[in-house]
């Protein structure tokens, strides 16, 4: 049965009598359409069903196996009517009452976001014999009459009487009902929410996780001190570590806390009680970023790690510290984002795709919600069964969405960014919020533009002149510093993002990414968009001459003209990429090493790359998560991390083996080198971070 799509159904029809099918039969219950009865084939019992009711049951049975849309249910139960849908979800809510179903393991109607419903229960039907018509009743005496007009208008008029009174009693009897459905089913009331501070000392509070029925909280204190608390705030134990850790979890029953400890180019797994007692250290496992880790037993977690720009989820068990790969069943364009734990405690999957939309899916690749937008931020609220997640838009907000697909909005903030989120048994959110002000800076340091931007992406010139990135959720754009002036020269609201910005040779333009595409730029607007014709993530783009362009995805080499044209494209496995222009040669990142081949061989009609040349042998220190890789006179450098420490680095062309450490420090986004070799960072002038309690309360 597939449930991936809406199948259309046929003109719905009117309600079914005992000579369309006698009854349907399925699980444990029997239907009786002719009598509006349902009967617990158990137990016995009879329900006698309101006329609604027993029309959606009629329908969706009528319809098997296929997802009814919203629509199409609410013109065949309300023909020529206009109702609120809500109606709709009131006689679903009955509905599953008496079949004792649930939304979130559906075993009889199963909800298809967006689209509508299907019965997924298997059906059998038992069609009755031909019923025997009734005795139509006997017509009322006509008094005599010598005049045959007489009889027909005292007919007429009877008639009338009796279409006029039946109308009345059925215009009575519906709103009654609708009154009675009202009061008795109301849809959930979504709460309204009391925020007060849990931590407000100098410094960040983040990554926060309540434990569901404990009074206890853990977060991340100033990125390498782990803090666990009483949910008043009152710290109860804390430890300080060498390196970053990172995303505390709570076991969902005991005093058990698993949480990321970042080793040199590796992600381990730690576990502690509320005290702080050790109780288990994993073996150490590649990674370059390591998501939430989730409870799904006493003895096995699932995690979900980055390794080389892909994300692969674990079932880890603690016992025998065995890592085992969950094969989840995503599309070509589909990227696995965190894992959750959800209703009746399964575990679920949050993924997007290159439209940036996102949904939350099961071992089996079925959908359980939808959204519109990328998801990044996702925590389960047993005491609603919602999801509260971020919002679409560039302020800064928590939404909750069910799993019938209602949502409702939690509360928005004008002070920073949501960047963690927890629930407890109660209903009570807390919410790790941070806020911060970054400084685009010119060559004598001083600030020349700010913005709350999550992230920024500077390039100089040797006019002065500073291209930059700034992003926020549902907007990232482009910007130009010259002469004193800030000039944009995008306008682009959606979430595709920006990872490297390039002027070209003859500095008249720039080069970024759009995602997968390049866009050019002159000093006013933007030029040109075009596909690289890639579906990886870009590893590298930048100019070859002023005429063109490349891009590299960690498996091709591709050559464009200025209209966007693939004019050469070449096969090449490595880590990254970048041009040489002043030695016309292209410098490849391989094996912990930087190798190199002669732009003169792509000329040459062969379709793979030739034998590189060693440049020089690079440690595991100055090689992991190499990025930003960028030439200033003859001068090579680059941006790595250690144990989430991160590194850039410096090393002379003419002499590679005289490399040396530039800069180190924690959470640098990007850097830039200036024509006079002076370096500059992406700068937080200001950062704070808090948790906050999200209360809730009744409804006003």
């Amino acid at each position: 049965m597939d449930l991936s799509a809406s199948t259309p159904i046929t003109q719905p029809t009117d309600h079914p009598t005992a000579s369309d099918v006698g009854r349907y039969l399925f699980g444990d219950f029997c239907f009786e359409p002719a009598r509006d009865v349902l009967v617990h084939r158990q137990h016995g019992t009879e329900h006698k069903l309101e006329p609604k009711v027993a029309e959606l049951l009629c329908l969706l049975l009528q319809h098997a196996g296929q997802v009814v849309e919203q629509d199409r249910l609410q013109q065949s139960l309300w023909p020529n009517l206009v109702v609120e849908q809500n109606s709709l979800y009131q006689l679903l809510t009955k509905l599953r009452r008496l079949l004792d179903d649930s939304t979130r393991q559906p075993t009889y109607i199963k909800t298809v976001p967006k689209k509508g419903y299907c019965w997924i229960a298997p059906v059998q039907r038992e069609h009755a014999s031909a019923p025997t018509l009734p005795v139509t009743p006997t017509q009322p005496s006509i008094p005599p009459s010598s005049s045959s007009g007489l009889r027909d208008r005292w007919q007429r008029l009877t008639r009338w009487h009796q279409v006029a009174m039946l109308s009345l009693l059925l215009i009575a009897m519906l709103g009654l009902r609708a009154v009675a459905s009202f009061q008795d089913d109301e849809p959930p009331i979504a709460p309204v929410y009391q925020v007060s501070d849990v931590s407000y000392a100098l410094g960040i509070e983040y990554a926060v996780d309540a434990h569901p029925s404990q009074n206890l909280l853990a977060y991340v204190k100033d990125i390498q001190r782990l803090e666990i608390s009483d949910k008043q705030g009152q710290v109860l134990f804390y430890q300080q570590f060498a390196n970053r850790i990172a995303t505390p979890a709570w076991h969902p029953t005991q005093p058990q806390l698993a949480f990321w400890h970042y080793r040199e180019d590796s992600c381990e797994l730690r576990v502690v009680s509320a005290q702080g007692a050790v109780s288990h250290i994993a073996t150490p496992h590649p990674c370059d970023e390591a998501k939430k880790p989730v409870w799904q037993s006493d003895e096995e977690l699932v995690l979900v790690l980055k390794q080389q720009q892909t994300r692969q989820a674990y079932l880890y068990r603690l016992g025998t510290k065995e890592w085992v790969a969950i094969p989840l069943p995503l599309r070509a364009d589909q990227r696995l984002v965190t894992a959750v734990r959800g209703w009746q405690g399964n575990v679920y999957y949050l993924v997007t795709d290159a439209q940036h939309n996102s949904q939350l899916i099961d071992l089996t690749g079925t959908v359980q919600l939808t959204w519109p937008y990328p998801v990044w931020l996702i925590a389960f609220d047993a005491s609603q069964g919602a999801m509260i997640t971020n919002d679409n838009a560039k302020h800064a907000a928590l939404l909750a969405k069910r799993a019938d697909g209602s949502s409702y909005s939690v509360f928005t903030t004008a002070q920073g960014l949501f960047t963690s989120v927890s629930a407890d048994a109660t209903g009570t959110l807390y919410a790790g919020l941070e806020a911060w002000e970054v400084d685009i800076r010119d060559k004598d340091n001083l600030p020349i533009f700010s913005t709350t931007s999550i992230d920024y992406l500077p390039v100089s010139n040797p006019l002065g002149e500073t291209a930059f990135m700034s992003r926020r959720s549902g907007v990232c754009e482009v910007y130009l510093h010259s002469q004193n002036r800030i000039s944009q020269l995008s306008h682009y609201q959606g979430y595709d993002y920006v990872n490297f910005l390039e002027w070209r040779p003859d500095l008249s333009m720039l080069l970024s990414n759009r995602d997968h595409d390049l866009v050019l730029y002159d000093r006013h607007s933007t030029l040109l968009q075009f596909p690289s014709q890639t579906q990886r993530a870009l590893q590298n783009i930048g100019w070859v001459d002023n005429d063109t362009l490349f891009s590299f995805d960690g498996q091709t080499l591709r050559l464009y003209n200025l209209q966007g044209r693939v004019v050469q494209q070449h096969e090449l496995a490595a880590d990254n990429l970048y041009f040489d222009g002043q030695a016309q040669r292209w410098l490849v990142h391989q094996r912990q090493a930087w190798y190199q081949f002669a732009h003169s061989a792509l000329a040459q009609p062969w379709p793979a790359i030739p034998a590189l040349t060693l440049v020089v042998q690079l440690t595991a220190e100055q090689s992991h998560h190499m990025q930003n890789i960028r030439i200033r006179g003859n001068t090579l450098y680059w941006q790595s991390d250690w144990s989430k420490h991160d590194l850039i680095w410096q090393m002379p062309l003419d002499y590679p083996n005289h490399l040396s450490l530039l800069k180190s420090g924690n959470l640098i986004w990007h850097f830039d080198v200036t024509p006079h070799h002076e370096l500059t960072i992406a700068q937080m002038d200001a950062m704070q971070g808090d948790i906050k309690r999200l209360q809730p309360t009744t409804k006003p």
